[in-house]
C-alpha cells in the first residue's frame, strides 16, 4: 500500500488509464485525452454514428438532423430504459432520423453481435465537465468514462489508498442526486468504485433505489475470493469484449410493474452462465446423453436471475431450437413466468410481447414446443411435461431442446412419483440436453441424473459476500428426551416420538415463542414460519391445530397489542384416507378464524386462494398492509418462499441435510443488516442430535469438495468450522465482549459520552466505532439467553442488559442522540451532502422517543429564566433541552426545534407575557410566529443584498417560495425568477450590497439564482 501513499488521485486515473489502453499487453481501449467536456462527448458521438452509418446518410449529419438523435438520448429517463434503448431490437439499437434530403433512415447505435468486432469503437475519456443540472448544485468532474461507440457505459471514480470505496459510491449517489446522469450520460449501465486494493461495481440505479449492498467484489473463478487488485479487476472485468459482454450480455433487464431497474449479474452468475453455453454449445443433440451438468448455488444467491440469462443466451445458439424451464411445483409456474417475462429484454420495448411464455394445459405445451415462433423460451412445470409425453398420442419431437430443469435436487427417482418424472421425460425426449440448477444438490444422486458439478457458490461463500445472512440457532429444551436415542428414533420420517403426543411439549413451545417474541422479532419488526411434523407416519395437521389452538388461547389472555396473529396453512385433502375428514375440518376451521382476523371470505372452495393470501401477508406484500406474525405449516412454504422481512423459524420436527438448509433459508434473505443481522432458527426437539445434523448439513453445503467425497468429522470441529464461516452466530459471551471494547472505545473518544471530538481524525474514528456498535446491539438484542442458558432480554430486564455493555442509560441516549446527531450534521457538512446521506442510524437499547410534554416545560422554564436574566441556570435547560430533541428521528423537526431555541435563548425572540407559556398548542404557534419572523428577516435580507428594493417586495419572494419544494428546480416554470431578476437589472449595481454590486450581469443572474434557491430551501427546510 505505501507505493500509493504519496500518489494523488490524478496519479493514480492516469495510471489506470494508461492500463485500459494496453490490458494484457495488447491495444484496448483507446484514450480521447482531448475529449474534457459534454460538447466535445456529444460530438465524438456524432463522428462514430456518422461513420458506423455511412451507408445510409452522405457524408455528415446536419445539426437539425443529429438533433433529433439527441432528443432521443436526452429523453432517457432512468436505467431501465437506458438499457432497453441499448438492446433495441434483438440485440440491435437504432435510432430514427428524418434526414434533409426527405429520406427517412434508421441509424445504427449498438450491435451486440459486434462485441470486440466489426465497427464498435472502444475508447475512455477522463475530468469531463459536468455543468450543474440542478440549481443551487456544484458542477462536477467525472473521473473515467468508459465509451461503447461514443455513448458512456461504464463510470468510474477513484480515491487513493487509504481512501475506501464507500466514498466513491457515496459521490456516485450525489451525481444521481444533483441528475448528472442525464442528456449523453443516461446511458449509463455500471458503476465501479476503485481504490488501488478495493473495486467494486454496480448498477446503475434510480437515487431511491441506491444500495451500497449491490455493490459487489469481483471473485476468482476456483475459490469465490474477491479480487483486491485493481489491475487484476481490469484484466477481468474491463477488458474487452468482457466490459462489453458485462454491460449487455450479463445485465439483466428488470421490468416488474412499478420496481423497473437493471441488475448487473455477479461473478459467481457470470462464470456459471459462461459454463453452461459452452457445454451447450459443443452438444451434439442427437448422439450425446444430454447431460450436460448441474449448475450448484446456494438458495437465495439468485438462481432465477443466473438460470433466465442461461435460457435467453442458449435460445439465441444456432443449434438450440427451444428451452424449457422445468419448475418442479405447479405452484411456482407462475412466479417464475411472471420473472422470466419481467426480464425478457424485448417485452414491452415498442410494443413488442417477448420471446417467453408460460402453458395454459397439455395442449398449449404440445403447440409452443412443436411450431416455429420467436417465443422460443417456455416455462412450465414438470408435472405437465410429464402427463404430456405420457400420452398415447405423443410423438417424438424434432427439435433441439435444451431443459433447464428448477430444484434439482428433487429430480430423482423411477418416474412413478414426482421425483422421478424427470426421468420419464427424458426417455421419451432422446434428442434433448439437461442442466439442473439447485441450491442442495444431493450427493451423489444429483451427478447421477444431470452429470459433473459445472459451478458451485455454497452457503459460505455467500455469506462471506452478504449475498445471505449467517444464522443463530437455539436448541432449546421443553421436555425430557428418551435416553440414547438411535438414529431411527429421531427421524419423524421413520418413527414418532414422545414429543408428538406431549401436550407439555406444546405449552412450553409456545410459552418460549410468546416470552422472546420481541427479542428474535425485533421488537416485532419481523415475523416468522413455524414447522411441525409428527412420525410414524402420521397425519401432522392435527398436531399443527394442536398448536394454532394453544395460540388461540394464550392471545385471549393477552391485551391486543401484545397478541400475534397467528394462521395455519396446509393443504385440503381428497385422498379418502382415514384423515381426510379431520383435515379438512380443521383447515375449515382455521380458514374461518384467519377471515375473522383480516375481514376476508375464503371458503374450502378457495383454498388456493386463501393460501395466497396468507403467503402475501406473511412476505409483506399485501396491498392492505395487514400482516402476520406467525405461519404453522407442514411442508408448505419451506422451500421457494422468498420473504426478506421474515426473520425466525420454529421448528418441532427432525430437520436434515438439504431439507434443512432449504428450511433455515428462508430467514435468511437480505433487508436491513442492522436491523436483520441474521436468521433466527428454534428447535424443540432432540436438541443435542438435531445440533449435529445442523452442523453436518451446514458443513456439507458449504464445502465445494462435498460434490466428490463424503465429510466425516466430529460435531466439534463441524461447529467450530461453521462459526469461523460466519454461517452460525458467535456464542453471547463473545459478541458481549466485542460490544464491552467498543463501548469503551467510544468513551474514550467522547470524553466519557459528553461531547463530539474535536479533530477530524478522531471522527472519522468515531463514526466508524458507531458502526460497530450498531452491529454488535443489533446482534445482542435477539439473544434470548447467555452461554449458561440464563435469560438475557433487552426489552425485559433493561439495567441488566445496559450493566452488561457497559454504558448507563443516560450515557447512551446521549451518544446515539446527542453525539450521534452532531457528528452527522458535521459529516454532511463537510461532505457537501444532505444529512439524509450521512449512512449512520443508530440503534438504540430501547425506543428513544421525545417526551413532548416534558420538552415544552423544559422551553418555558428556560424562557423564564432568559427573561429573568438567570443565564447560568439557563444554560443548563438549554443542555437539557438540546438532550431531549436529539431523540427526534426527523431532522427537519430537530432544526426547527433548535432554531426555536437558540432564540429564544440569545433573546432573538421572546413571548408576550410570561411566565411563558406551558401548553403544546400555545407553544407551537410562538414557534410558527419566531419561524415567520425569521423567514420575514431573511426575505427582507435577500432584496436588500441582491438590489431588490425598487422592484420587488418581499412578501413577493414569501409567495414564490410557499410553492418551492427542497431540491427541485420549480420557481421559474413560467419565468417568475428570471422576472424578478430583469426587473432588478439596472438597478443592483446602484443599491446592492458591494459585493453583488461588482457583478456583472451574466455573473449576477448565475449567482442570483443559486442564492435564490439556497434561501427557498432554508425556509422550506424550517417549516
Amino acid at each position: 500500500m505505501s507505493d500509493y501513499k504519496s500518489k494523488s488521485e490524478l496519479v493514480f486515473e492516469r495510471e489506470v488509464i494508461d492500463y485500459l489502453t494496453q490490458i494484457g499487453g495488447v491495444k484496448q481501449w483507446e484514450y480521447a485525452n482531448k475529449i474534457k467536456t459534454t460538447e466535445q462527448l456529444w460530438l465524438n458521438f456524432k463522428n462514430i454514428l456518422e461513420q458506423n452509418n455511412r451507408a445510409r446518410i452522405d457524408g455528415r449529419l446536419s445539426d437539425t438532423e443529429f438533433g433529433q438523435v439527441k432528443k432521443v438520448i436526452t429523453a432517457i429517463d432512468s436505467p431501465y430504459h437506458a438499457g432497453q434503448f441499448l438492446y433495441g431490437v434483438n440485440g440491435v439499437s437504432e435510432i430514427e432520423v428524418d434526414l434533409d434530403n426527405g429520406k427517412h433512415v434508421f441509424l445504427t447505435v449498438f450491435d451486440q453481435a459486434q462485441v470486440a468486432g466489426g465497427n464498435t469503437v472502444y475508447q475512455v475519456v477522463n475530468q469531463i465537465e459536468r455543468p450543474k443540472v440542478v440549481d443551487g448544485k456544484r458542477s462536477r468532474r467525472f473521473d473515467v468514462t468508459m465509451l461503447i461507440n461514443g455513448l458512456p457505459i461504464i463510470q468510474i471514480e477513484l480515491k487513493k489508498a487509504l481512501h475506501t470505496t464507500t466514498e466513491s459510491l457515496n459521490q456516485m449517489e450525489q451525481y444521481i442526486a444533483e441528475k448528472q446522469y442525464s442528456g449523453i450520460f443516461s446511458t449509463l449501465q455500471i458503476l465501479i468504485a476503485m481504490t488501488p486494493h478495493d473495486i467494486r461495481y454496480m448498477a446503475n440505479t434510480k437515487l431511491e433505489s441506491f444500495n451500497r449492498a449491490f455493490a459487489f467484489n469481483w471473485q476468482n473463478e476456483d475459490d469465490a475470493k474477491p479480487v483486491r487488485s485493481w489491475k487484476t479487476f481490469a484484466d477481468k472485468v474491463l477488458s474487452i469484449p468482457m466490459a462489453h459482454d458485462l454491460a449487455t450480455r450479463y445485465m439483466v433487464l428488470d421490468g416488474t410493474k412499478t420496481k423497473e431497474s437493471i441488475k448487473v449479474m455477479r461473478p459467481y452468475q457470470v462464470y456459471a452462465t459462461k459454463r453452461v453455453l459452452d457445454k451447450v454449445r459443443k452438444f451434439d443433440f442427437n448422439y450425446d446423453d444430454g447431460k450436460l451438468g448441474y449448475i450448484w448455488h446456494t438458495t437465495g444467491s439468485g438462481k432465477t436471475i443466473t438460470s433466465f440469462k442461461t435460457a435467453w443466451l442458449a435460445s439465441r445458439l444456432s443449434n438450440v431450437d427451444k428451452v424449457v424451464f422445468l419448475v418442479d411445483r405447479i405452484a411456482l409456474t407462475n412466479q417464475t413466468s411472471d420473472a422470466y417475462q419481467a426480464y425478457d429484454p424485448v417485452a414491452g420495448f415498442e410494443g413488442k410481447t417477448g420471446v417467453v411464455s408460460d402453458t395454459a394445459n397439455i395442449s398449449d405445451l404440445h403447440r409452443k414446443l412443436t411450431k416455429k415462433s420467436d417465443k422460443n423460451i417456455v416455462v412450465t412445470s414438470i408435472q405437465k411435461m410429464s402427463r404430456y409425453v405420457s400420452r398415447d398420442s405423443f410423438k417424438k419431437l424434432n427439435e433441439n431442446i435444451l431443459f433447464i430443469v428448477d430444484e434439482a435436487h428433487r429430480s430423482t427417482g423411477d418416474g412413478t412419483e414426482n421425483e422421478g418424472m424427470l426421468e420419464s421425460i427424458r426417455k421419451a425426449i432422446p434428442n434433448s440436453a439437461w442442466v439442473g440448477y439447485t441450491g442442495t444438490p444431493k450427493f451423489p444422486e444429483t451427478r447421477q441424473i444431470f452429470g459433473d458439478i459445472l459451478h458451485a457458490y455454497t452457503i459460505k461463500e455467500a455469506i462471506a459476500d452478504k449475498n445471505v445472512l449467517g444464522f443463530n440457532v437455539e436448541f432449546k429444551e421443553t421436555i425430557a428426551p428418551p435416553e440414547d436415542p438411535t438414529e431411527e428414533d429421531i427421524d419423524d420420517n421413520i418413527k414418532d416420538s414422545v414429543y408428538d403426543t406431549s401436550s407439555e411439549h406444546v405449552e412450553l413451545v409456545v410459552k418460549d415463542i410468546f416470552q422472546n417474541w420481541k427479542e428474535r422479532s425485533n421488537d416485532g419488526k419481523y415475523n416468522a414460519l413455524f414447522t411441525v411434523h409428527v412420525g410414524g407416519n402420521k397425519a401432522s395437521t392435527p398436531r399443527a391445530m394442536e398448536y394454532f389452538d394453544k395460540f388461540a388461547e394464550i392471545n385471549a389472555t393477552k391485551p391486543e397489542e401484545e397478541r400475534l396473529k397467528v394462521a395455519v396453512s396446509f393443504s385440503a385433502t381428497t385422498s379418502n384416507n382415514s384423515h381426510q375428514l379431520k383435515t379438512n375440518e380443521n383447515l375449515h376451521k382455521a380458514i374461518k378464524s384467519y377471515n375473522k382476523l383480516f375481514g376476508t371470505a375464503w371458503d374450502m372452495t378457495t383454498v388456493k386462494q386463501y393460501t395466497e393470501d396468507l403467503a402475501r401477508r406473511l412476505n409483506k406484500s399485501a396491498d392492505d398492509r395487514n400482516y402476520l406474525d406467525l405461519v404453522i405449516v407442514v411442508d408448505q412454504l419451506l422451500t421457494g418462499f422468498d420473504a426478506p422481512e421474515m426473520n425466525t423459524l420454529y421448528v418441532d420436527r427432525t430437520l436434515k441435510a438439504g431439507n434443512l438448509i432449504q428450511a433455515y433459508s428462508r430467514t435468511n434473505r437480505m433487508h436491513n443488516l442492522q436491523e436483520k443481522p441474521w436468521g433466527n432458527v428454534v428447535n424443540y426437539r432432540w436438541p443435542v442430535q438435531n445440533e449435529l445434523e445442523m452442523n453436518k448439513a451446514f458443513y456439507v453445503y458449504s464445502n465445494r469438495e462435498s460434490a466428490y467425497e463424503k465429510i466425516d468429522l466430529e460435531l466439534g470441529e463441524l461447529k467450530e468450522g461453521n462459526q469461523e464461516a460466519g454461517i452460525l452466530s458467535k456464542a453471547f459471551s463473545e459478541v458481549q465482549s466485542e460490544m464491552q471494547a467498543v463501548v469503551k472505545k467510544l468513551g474514550q473518544l467522547t470524553d466519557d459520552f459528553v461531547q463530539l471530538p474535536p479533530s477530524e481524525k478522531a471522527q472519522d474514528e468515531l463514526f466508524e466505532q458507531l458502526k460497530e456498535y450498531n452491529r454488535l446491539l443489533s446482534q445482542l438484542k435477539q439473544y434470548t439467553e447467555d452461554d449458561d442458558k440464563n435469560p438475557v432480554s433487552a426489552y425485559g430486564d433493561t439495567e441488566g442488559f445496559f450493566n452488561r455493555i457497559g454504558i448507563t442509560e443516560e450515557q447512551e441516549v446521549i451518544l446515539t442522540t446527542v453525539i450521534a446527531g452532531e457528528l452527522k450534521e458535521r459529516r454532511a457538512k463537510h461532505e457537501d451532502i444532505d444529512i439524509s446521506q450521512v449512512n449512520l442510524a443508530m440503534v438504540h437499547i430501547h425506543d428513544v422517543t421525545i417526551n413532548y410534554d416534558y420538552l415544552i416545560d423544559l422551553i418555558a422554564q428556560m424562557a423564564d429564566q432568559v427573561h429573568d436574566d438567570k443565564m447560568d441556570d439557563a444554560q443548563k435547560t438549554f443542555e437539557d433541552i438540546h438532550i431531549e430533541i436529539a431523540k427526534s428521528d426527523n431532522d427537519i423537526e430537530k432544526s426547527k426545534m433548535r432554531n426555536f431555541v437558540d432564540k429564544i435563548f440569545t433573546k432573538d425572540f421572546t413571548f408576550d407575557s410570561y411566565p411563558a407559556p406551558t401548553d403544546v398548542e400555545m407553544m407551537n404557534q410562538a414557534m410558527d410566529k419566531s419561524q415567520k419572523e425569521t423567514n420575514i428577516q431573511l426575505f427582507t435580507n435577500f432584496v436588500r443584498k441582491w438590489g431588490l428594493d425598487n422592484s420587488t417586495k418581499p412578501r413577493d419572494i414569501e409567495n414564490l417560495i410557499k410553492k418551492h419544494r427542497v431540491g427541485q428546480e420549480d420557481m421559474d416554470k413560467q419565468n417568475e425568477l428570471t422576472t424578478i431578476m430583469n426587473d432588478a437589472r439596472f438597478d443592483y449595481k446602484e443599491i446592492a450590497v458591494a459585493e453583488v454590486a461588482a457583478l456583472s450581469w451574466v455573473k449576477y443572474r448565475i449567482e442570483f439564482r443559486k442564492a435564490f434557491y439556497d434561501l427557498a430551501d432554508e425556509i422550506k427546510k424550517g417549516e
